[in-house]
């Protein structure tokens, strides 16, 4: 219930409901109801019911007050109100309704009266109220349960199990659950081995039961581990593994969860998972566990061929390709061929997928097939509107277009790029560079050359692409300081910078 229900029912409470209990106490509804007031009452009722169902509360408590007014031991009407009053204020202030709903209707309302009065720290009351119940249902396996539940909750554990006796001679041949309940209480009481023998009754009776055996291995288990016995230990986790009782998740997580306690290195997990794989030959939740094992472990290349392996079995899990995209990149071994034709690969699974077009779109362009390049960039703009992804989308069809001299398209798509990050220095530089080149409007081109160099003022490309403007402005001095900055930190590695540097040098009066 939200905070404005409650303070529309607390709002009803106070204005409407504020003597509740001395009207309930008031009207004792001793005779019988007559025809017109039996149908207010189912009136109200329904219209109350329909009201807490559309969660309009305060309106369903108003109309259960209405009902109080017509017949205030009615158990339905005194448990409706109970549900209110406990969430307002607790469960003491609910239980006097839950008592009269179950002085009206001992056997509907029983169970919650019985559990509040309880929850309150009232419980004689509740034990009165469930020994009344076992002799009015004395075959009733909720009464019994519930009576069951408090005893073990007091740790009166001899008494639990008379009743869970009583449970079992009522329902036959003693459930799977009905032995869990038993073994639970016999080892809370401190009887661990007349718990254990519980479940191998059990499974002497029931030999076929795969979950209990599973149960009894990690029992087994729990002990060698509370005893430091590796040596038990590591036969029952070998059995467990091969047990066919036991799902291959439960499996690799009992693997890693005990593999530390017995000791085990790479090697031996390794082989562990090898053999799981051989059970499991066609499930992806093996193979995801032997590849995270050998990146844990630094196995780069063989957490790689286990990826590839996955690939064939789920060619379209985009996020294994990225996965696998991530240990080619951190793979030394790996040749940029390589890496090309996986892109290639997956690029042709999943053509729509933005991240994919975007390193098939690179691929392309450094191949200079300028038309696949276009079309490419153009179908991964269509099917994305995530930012990041359509701003890598964007500059890279900017820096395109400028390339082909269509600068109108070019700058457009910068426009779009900067909407996005309005300071990505990238988009920035190849801007201004394209304005400049184009016979653009310069200020513009400089103010935006200027960010560049203001956050990075050690890169030569946004140095180069600053002392240019500069230079096309005709600020000779300026232009050749920045051009000189650039050669510095770029050296003789960039041909274009030297060749600006030259016709700059050149300029100067």
């Amino acid at each position: 219930m939200g905070v404005y229900r409650y303070i529309l029912v607390g709002l009803v409470l106070l204005f409407i409901g504020g003597t509740m209990d001395a009207k309930c106490k008031a009207k004792t509804s001793m005779h019988e109801l007559t025809a017109e007031e039996q149908m207010r009452l189912d009136y109200y009722l329904y219209a109350a019911l329909d009201a807490s169902e559309r969660n309009k509360h305060a309106q369903a408590f108003f109309l259960l007050e209405l009902c109080n007014e017509i017949d205030s031991l009615n158990p339905t009407v005194c448990s409706l109100r109970a549900s209110y009053v406990q969430t307002l204020y607790g469960k003491e202030r609910a239980l006097p309704l839950l008592r009269r709903a179950y002085e009206g209707s001992p056997n509907d309302y029983w169970y919650r009266y019985a559990v509040t009065a309880y929850e309150s720290g009232k419980h004689k009351e509740a034990m009165d109220v469930i020994k009344a119940m076992e002799k009015r249902l004395p075959k009733d396996p909720d009464v019994l349960e519930l009576h069951e539940h408090i005893l073990r909750h007091e740790h009166k554990y001899k008494q639990a199990l008379a009743i869970h006796d009583k449970i079992d001679k009522l329902t036959g041949e003693p459930t799977v659950y009905s032995v869990i309940e038993r073994y639970e209480i016999l080892k809370e009481s401190g009887a661990g081995n007349k718990a254990v023998e519980v479940l191998d009754n059990y499974l002497e009776r029931n030999p076929n039961d795969g979950r209990m055996r599973a149960m009894r291995s990690e029992i087994r288990m729990q002990d060698a581990l509370a005893h430091n016995n590796r040596q038990a230990g590591d036969s029952l986790l070998t059995e467990l593994l091969q047990s066919a009782d036991v799902a291959l998740p439960s499996k690799i997580k009992k693997l890693n969860q005990y593999s530390p306690w017995l000791e085990y290195d790479a090697t031996k997990q390794k082989a562990l998972l090898l053999d799981l794989k051989d059970q499991y030959p066609y499930e992806q939740t093996i193979y995801q566990a032997l590849l995270d094992h050998e990146e844990k472990n630094g196995n780069i290349s063989a957490a790689l061929e286990v990826g590839r392996t996955m690939l064939t079995m789920n060619p379209t899990d985009n996020q294994l390709r990225e996965k696998i995209a991530d240990l080619m990149r951190d793979d030394e071994s790996v040749t940029p061929e390589e890496v090309g034709l996986f892109i290639d690969e997956s690029y042709a699974v999943l053509p729509d997928d933005p991240k994919w077009g975007y390193f098939k779109a690179l691929r392309c362009w450094q191949k200079q097939d300028t038309d696949s390049t276009l079309m490419v960039l153009e179908r991964a703009l269509k099917s994305t509107n995530e930012p990041m992804i359509r701003l890598e989308l964007l500059s890279l069809y900017g820096d395109l277009q400028a390339q082909l001299l269509h600068y109108d398209v070019a700058i457009a798509a910068y426009d779009e790029a900067l909407k996005l990050m309005p300071e990505n220095l990238s988009v920035l530089n190849n801007y201004a560079w394209t304005l400049a080149i184009s016979g653009g409007n310069l200020k513009k081109a400089e103010k935006m050359s200027q960010v560049t160099i203001q956050k990075e003022a050690n890169n030569p490309t946004y140095l180069d692409t600053y002392a240019w403007i500069l230079h096309l402005q005709g600020q000779k001095t300026l232009a050749l300081f920045y051009i000189k900055k650039a050669m510095e930190y770029a050296g003789q590695s960039e041909p274009t910078i030297q060749e600006h540097y030259k016709t700059i040098l050149e300029s100067q009066p």
